[in-house]
């Protein structure tokens, strides 16, 4: 490992390795890549789009080893699921139909193409304090080196330039090291759903 590390936008070219990133932190922030027949489908619903499309404000971590985290999000939320149902889910839902089985049988794979085919919108009480939104995501071996940090102070510096004024981010009330990072850094709690299928989500949300 090397400590030579930047901090930059994302770019086209970085698609693959967000993917990658997404799959391995997928499980509240541990290895996801036995879960999944299909290693894509979580990089889809949750890194893809901030990467593919035009608008989100998406910048990665990377040393010499390649990309190992990034920080992508949007400044308005509502416009962006606007977006996806016209410019990223079509494709997708074609690629996957929706399965047949009970939501109980549901295999991994098959609970992510049901969230392509039924996107949960984000809850409008997180939305009208925090309408802007941020997912960060970040290899093991960026631990100890201030990555998410700079990750995060670059995500707002951008952010401000574009007149976001507050940001949520969801965390899987399953990942406690995930809830201390944000939390660490300003965000509070707002909000806990629960979901089927999985652990819930805590909302946080941070004016900046």
């Amino acid at each position: 490992m090397t400590d030579t590390m930047i901090v930059r936008q994302a770019e086209l070219r970085d698609l693959e390795a967000v993917y990658d990133i997404c799959l391995k932190t997928g499980q509240a922030g541990r290895d996801a890549t036995d879960l999944y027949s299909d290693p894509a489908l979580i990089g889809h619903i949750y890194a893809g789009p901030y990467v593919a499309l035009k608008g989100p404000i998406s910048f990665v971590a990377e040393d010499d080893l390649g990309v190992f985290g990034y920080a992508v999000g949007v400044s308005d939320t509502r416009a962006f699921e606007r977006e996806l149902e016209r410019e990223w889910w079509p494709a997708l839902r074609e690629r996957y139909p929706e399965p047949v089985q009970q939501e109980t049988e549901q295999s991994a794979d098959d609970q992510r193409i049901r969230t392509i085919h039924n996107p949960s919108p984000v809850p409008q009480a997180v939305i009208d304090e925090y309408p802007a939104h941020i997912h960060m995501n970040l290899l093991p071996r960026a631990r100890g080196r201030g990555v998410g940090t700079r990750l995060l102070d670059a995500w707002i510096a951008a952010a401000k330039l574009k007149g976001v004024s507050a940001v949520h981010a969801g965390v899987s009330a399953a990942n406690e090291a995930g809830l201390a990072f944000w939390t660490a850094r300003e965000f509070r709690p707002v909000l806990t759903v629960s979901n089927s299928g999985s652990h819930g989500t805590i909302w946080c949300g941070r004016s900046l």
